[in-house]
């Protein structure tokens, strides 16, 4: 086993669960609801596919989505990915624009074969986030209504594909779900004889969750057929929320408080609803790959201190085509390269004034290998719509910029000398 490798991955984990717990990665009006923006898919190479992923079976690839396709992992080597993406947003109602964007991390993940029959991975990705931040006038009051949030979830698992036979796989993850989700409330009024009140919640949420998978892999004739199936539990982490609710007014440019109404710990559970996704893919002639894919989780069993948030039951619906002119081909590097398409229809768990928020997107991406150092580059670029500006709500148009980097190096290589 490379020692030195496996302890730097473990050393930049570590740093990265760190780094991760400042990181805001949404800026979404949305984001406020339940746990805030769920990541659907956490790399550029599933981004251009349209987000399918639970039937994907790649060598090249660590598909977390379905820990069964863990088997294919070649012998003798690992597979090392990360990467990050852009996000430029422009948020819209019926009379105001507002134009943001963000950069985050997206993954890091490591794979390898133990044996012929297990399978092994690792790492962390971002499990969810929460940036918005709103404001509104009260008439009656004469005060100005402000609304802000920040934090997320992020998730460590360990995982493991198992081949029960040679075109049938199982596998496992077990994750660990940590971070914490803030959300401030202020009501500042204009008449100076009457105090401020503001409210802050911190809600640190920890806990075990599994995912579970089944791949099935055919072929008619010389043309590949997977089906990919993928579930989880409805998991129950724990939470611990701190309140702190006190008035307060301006001296100049600094606040003075006067008075705290409300300073509370609570601890309680988070139940987490279960997912079911299920997947196809057609491969023919190691040029054209058809992805197809389902998902649905049931969004109105989830709860935190026993509170719903009013969400509804979640499904997606994507597809992608994949083009690879001439895999290994030698004159050509254009020919070498992986050219791809997606689209996604999201119907999302939150519904507002009776009106389902959808999100759908299309995207596009190219995979770039590179011989030399087995190293293989992924970029997407998608680019999608949620919300909309019927009933005073709110319309997202959004292009999302991601990069990938995946290595495949030596490992459990016993070293010989003449």
């Amino acid at each position: 086993m490379n020692k030195k490798i496996l302890t730097s991955f473990l050393m930049f984990l570590v740093v990265l669960t760190f780094s991760t717990q400042a990181q805001v990665s949404s800026h979404s009006p949305y984001s406020r609801f339940g746990l805030g923006d769920i990541n659907t898919s956490y790399s550029s190479y599933f981004n251009a596919l349209g987000g399918g992923s639970s039937a994907i079976y790649s060598s090249k690839h660590i598909n977390i989505s379905n820990p069964a396709t863990y088997t294919a992992f070649k012998p003798n080597s690992f597979i090392f990915s990360t990467g990050a993406y852009f996000t430029g947003v422009s948020i819209n109602n019926e009379s105001q624009s507002h134009v943001d964007n963000y950069t985050s991390f997206s993954h890091v993940l490591l794979g390898c074969r133990i044996n012929d029959k297990v399978f092994a991975s690792m790492g962390m990705i971002p499990y969810s986030s929460i940036g918005y931040s709103l404001t509104d006038f009260n008439v009656s009051n004469n005060a100005s209504l402000l609304y802000s949030g920040d934090g997320g979830i992020s998730k460590v698992y360990l995982g493991a594909g198992f081949k029960l036979a040679s075109n049938l796989s199982f596998g496992i993850n077990a994750s660990y779900l940590f971070g914490s989700l803030n959300r401030r409330k202020m009501l500042e009024f204009n008449d100076e004889t009457i105090f401020n009140s503001r409210s802050n919640s911190q809600t640190n949420l920890k806990g075990i969750y599994y995912d579970l998978g089944a791949l099935y892999t055919g072929k008619i004739e010389d043309d590949k057929l997977t089906f990919g199936f993928t579930t989880s539990n409805s998991a129950e982490i724990n939470a611990k929320r701190s309140i702190l609710t006190e008035t307060f007014e301006y001296s100049g440019v600094n606040e003075l408080v006067k008075d705290t109404s409300v300073n509370s710990i609570e601890k309680g559970f988070a139940l987490l609803p279960k997912y079911t996704q299920l997947g196809f893919t057609y491969n023919k002639d190691d040029k054209w790959l058809f992805v197809v894919d389902y998902l649905i989780q049931d969004w109105s069993e989830y709860s935190l201190f026993g509170e719903s948030d009013s969400l509804q039951n979640s499904s997606r619906i994507s597809s992608g085509l994949e083009y690879t002119p001439e895999y290994n081909s030698i004159s050509s590097f254009f020919k070498r390269c992986k050219y791809r398409l997606g689209i996604s229809f999201n119907e999302t768990p939150l519904n507002i004034n009776n009106i389902n928020i959808e999100d759908k997107s299309i995207s596009f991406g190219i995979g770039i290998p590179v011989k030399k150092n087995n190293t293989t580059y992924d970029l997407s670029i998608t680019f999608g719509q949620r919300g909309t500006l019927s009933s005073n709500l709110i319309e997202e148009q959004y292009v999302k910029l991601s990069l990938n980097v995946s290595f495949d190096g030596i490992w459990f290589v016993e070293r010989k000398y003449d």
